[in-house]
């Protein structure tokens, strides 16, 4: 059974972690701060289950050269050139990298880091806190869907594995559409509740509700600009669901607000404005709830 290495110890790669260990899988926690070799997590499931974890310090230098074979990616979309560079050096032609980020454009930025390793896309819908403590506090068990990066690929067969721990894990022959699909739901969500600073459920109540309905409608001009009829028809059912289903949760985009961090804006909105198509329609309001983030990003490093 292959060893995987878990690049970003937040909340979700810490939940995947347990969810790999429970299928019997090892796993190696790489964290750019905490040297212990063990981290102890407890999900607060009913009954809780702790975990104990193997941690390495991620090291940007020559100092650790064992060869990483699988390498799952859960890191910031912001952070993922920084931390692939600093294990490069341990990556192969006969390593795998899995991306399990939010947004789009990261398989571009890297395809020059990981040294020939195969690549895999990744996207879930689960959603986990991770407290100060160490206890993971998941938000429903979401389903987990992976795919080639180079298109219609057979599934690998470590991916069986990873069924027995992960929910609802499958395998798409064309991950794209998926990542896309999800780039379009999370561009009308997380903007909208972190400039409103209200919860997921609000965008469907007054006095958001049209606002709401016109940023699908400008996403979904979009989508079909660049031929995604399919997405694009889907998107208001698909919003109106995530958002009934979490109607109590916060975006990951409005903590990051909240907590003075950088958001994930411009793999989310700023693809969708400028690397989703040449010469894309006008989007007014989502424009400038783009502007308005990024401003206040600029504005918590100035």
């Amino acid at each position: 059974m292959s060893q995987w290495h878990i690049l970003g110890a937040g909340a979700i790669g810490s939940l995947f972690a347990c969810r790999l260990q429970d299928a019997g899988i090892q796993v190696t926690l790489l964290s750019r701060h905490d040297a212990s070799p063990l981290r102890q997590l407890t999900l607060s499931t009913e009954p809780a289950q702790t975990y104990e974890v193997s941690q390495q310090l991620v090291t940007c230098g020559p100092g650790e050269t064992t060869t990483v074979s699988h390498l799952l990616v859960c890191t910031k979309a912001w952070a993922v050139p920084d931390a692939l560079a600093g294990i490069t050096h341990r990556l192969n032609r006969n390593s795998t990298v899995v991306l399990l980020c939010n947004g789009m454009g990261l398989a571009e930025l890297a395809v020059p880091l990981i040294n020939g390793a195969t690549l895999i896309l990744g996207s879930t819908t689960a959603g986990c806190r991770l407290t100060p403590d160490n206890t993971l506090i998941p938000a429903g068990a979401g389903r987990t869907d992976l795919g080639g990066y180079q298109g219609d690929v057979a599934a690998p067969a470590w991916l069986a594995h990873w069924q027995v721990g992960v929910p609802d894990c499958y395998w798409q022959t064309n991950i794209h559409d998926t990542l896309l699909a999800k780039v379009a739901l999370n561009a009308v969500i997380n903007p909208l509740t972190a400039v409103h600073c209200v919860e997921n459920g609000a965008l469907m109540l007054e006095p958001l509700k049209h606002k709401t309905a016109q940023l699908v409608s400008e996403v979904q001009v979009l989508l079909r600009a660049g031929e995604a009829v399919q997405i694009a028809a889907e998107l208001p059912d698909r919003v109106a669901t995530v958002c009934r289903q979490t109607a109590r949760n916060h975006s990951s985009m409005r903590v990051d607000i909240e907590m003075g961090r950088r958001t994930e804006i411009e793999a989310i909105v700023g693809w969708l404005l400028k690397g989703w198509i040449a010469n894309p329609p006008e989007t007014p309001l989502l424009s400038e709830l783009y502007q308005t983030i990024s401003g206040l990003e600029a504005d918590l490093t100035a």
